[in-house]
């Protein structure tokens, strides 16, 4: 079986079981543990939507408001933050259960201006151009090859003058060993659900991928996408690395 077919096998199931851990995989935000930390999970999207907002309006202007794309939207945790300051968001994901889950956060906050679709590869059930598009926590669980197609798809989404937020991980720092164990989880059959018992965890829940991206080839596909310089700022999670970038699209390319 083929790693991207993993991978969306994976964040489907997640969706079934624990949607709120797969987006943030903390463990008070497990079902077990969730209510008593509801407010801080939807703060915690909030907060990010007004910080890269900010970020962007500091480097580049005003963003225009009218629509915006949460691709990787998971329960809704960007995507409801996104529709209170933007005119119509899109968002997108790869999970039936997610996407189920995120609609029905979206009533119960009482917002009407979302469109929940279903992903593909070429970001088809999102129409138009986008004033913002925003990532986050999403393309590290994309196999690389599969993710560059992917995020070359929604970058094109974006129109003139629009900005693009993301999120990547760009560094793994594994030793040998670790990057030995990575791998195995992930193409050895059964050697996932022993490092599930091990760890206390349940047998059958899925791997969680970690890619890293080359820094260099994501900057290098968005200048050819008519983006101007991104503003990177890198942030380090125990041994692995990411890079949030911000950038804005100055020119379309003809075609």
């Amino acid at each position: 079986m083929m790693a991207w077919t993993d991978s969306d096998r994976a964040w489907q199931r997640w969706g079934e079981t624990e949607p709120y851990f797969g987006v943030l995989a903390a463990d008070r935000f497990r079902k077990a543990s969730f209510a008593e930390n509801r407010e801080e999970f939807w703060h915690l999207g909030d907060a990010q939507v007004a910080e890269r907002l900010a970020a962007a309006e500091r480097e580049f202007g005003p963003v225009p408001r009218d629509r915006a794309l949460d691709f990787g939207c998971g329960v809704g945790r960007l995507s409801l933050p996104l529709a209170r300051r933007f005119g119509q968001v899109v968002a997108l994901d790869i999970a039936p259960a997610m996407l189920d889950e995120a609609r029905r956060n979206a009533d119960a906050a009482g917002l009407a201006n979302l469109c929940f679709a279903r992903s593909d590869d070429a970001l088809g059930e999102a129409g138009g151009r986008f004033d913002f598009v925003m990532s986050f926590i999403v393309f590290q669980h994309i196999p690389v090859r599969r993710g560059m197609r992917v995020l070359g798809a929604m970058l094109d989404k974006v129109d003139r003058g629009g900005v693009a937020a993301l999120d990547l991980c760009i560094d793994r720092r594994d030793t040998p060993a670790q990057a030995l164990r990575y791998w195995a989880q992930r193409h050895v059959p059964g050697l996932h659900a022993l490092f599930n018992r091990a760890r206390g965890r349940p047998v059958g829940e899925p791997f969680m991928q970690m890619n890293a991206y080359r820094l260099d080839a994501v900057e290098t596909l968005a200048t050819s996408l008519g983006f101007g310089p991104a503003v990177v700022a890198t942030v380090t999670h125990g041994r692995f690395m990411t890079a949030q970038l911000i950038m804005r699209r100055d020119e379309i390319p003809v075609s």
